[in-house]
C-alpha cells in the first residue's frame, strides 16, 4: 500500500488566526454599517425639519402677500385674547388679512367704492415651542374666515388655532419700509403700521439618536396693500 506523503491542510494556529482576521473585518464593517445608518438617519431627519420650517414660512409669507398691513393690535374682538389683549411684539405677528367672499373675492367697505377691503386678523403666536395661527373672523356678512380658538377650547363652532410648527426655538417678524430698513429718518423703528414688507425668520430644533438638530429659514413678503 502507498503511503501519501506531504498531505496539504491548516494548522489550529492557522485557522486561529484566520478567525480573529475574519471577526476583526466582520466589527470593522459593522461598526461602518452602523455609522453610515446614524449619519444616513440624521441626514434624513435634516432634512425632513427643513421642508416643515419652509413649509411654515410659506404659510406665513402667503399670508402676509394676501393682506393690506400688519396691525399694533387686532381690528376685531377675541373673548379669547390673552389678558391684555393682542400686542404685536418680538413673537406676535398681527395681520390685516383680507376678508373674501364664497368666491375667493374680496369683500370691500362700501360696494360702490371699492377702495378699502374688510379685514379678519390673522395673528401668529408662540406658545411654549409651538407656533400658532389665530384667525379673528370680521363677521361680515358672507366673510368665510372662521374664527378659531386656543386648542384647549375649542368647540364644534370655533376650531382650534391651526399649529404652524412645533419644536421651535426661534421666531420673530422684521419689519422694512419703503426705504427697505427696519429703521425710520428718525432714527425710530418701523412699526407695523409703517411696514411695507415683513421679513418673518424661524428655527426648528429636534434630536435624533441623541443629536440635536436645526433648521433655520427667513424669507421677506410685500403686502398686497388693499
Amino acid at each position: 500500500m502507498r503511503r501519501i506523503k506531504d498531505q496539504a491542510g491548516f494548522t489550529l494556529i492557522e485557522l486561529l488566526i484566520v478567525l480573529l482576521v475574519v471577526s476583526i473585518l466582520s466589527l470593522a464593517l459593522s461598526n461602518f454599517i452602523a455609522t453610515w445608518l446614524i449619519a444616513s438617519g440624521q441626514a434624513n431627519a435634516s432634512s425632513a425639519l427643513q421642508t416643515n420650517v419652509e413649509t411654515a414660512l410659506d404659510q406665513i409669507t402667503l399670508d402676509i402677500e394676501l393682506s393690506g398691513s400688519a396691525e399694533s393690535s387686532p381690528h376685531n374682538n377675541d373673548p379669547n385674547a390673552p389678558s391684555g389683549g393682542w400686542q404685536y411684539g418680538p413673537t406676535t405677528l398681527i395681520l390685516a388679512h383680507i376678508a373674501t367672499n364664497s368666491s375667493g373675492n374680496a369683500i370691500y367697505v362700501n360696494s360702490i367704492y371699492k377702495y378699502i377691503t374688510v379685514k379678519d386678523d390673522y395673528i401668529y403666536y408662540l406658545s411654549g415651542t409651538t407656533l400658532y395661527r389665530r384667525i379673528i373672523s370680521s363677521g361680515v356678512s358672507g366673510d368665510t374666515a372662521v374664527t378659531t380658538c386656543p386648542p384647549s377650547l375649542a368647540t364644534a363652532t370655533c376650531p382650534a388655532d391651526k399649529t404652524i410648527a412645533t419644536g421651535v426655538t426661534y421666531w420673530t417678524a422684521a419689519y422694512y419700509n419703503g426705504d427697505n430698513s427696519t429703521t425710520n429718518t428718525d432714527g425710530s423703528a418701523v412699526t407695523p403700521a409703517q411696514a411695507r414688507s415683513i421679513q418673518p425668520s424661524l428655527t426648528l430644533t429636534s434630536t435624533y439618536d441623541g443629536h440635536t438638530i436645526n433648521a433655520s429659514y427667513t424669507t421677506r413678503m410685500v403686502f398686497r396693500n388693499v
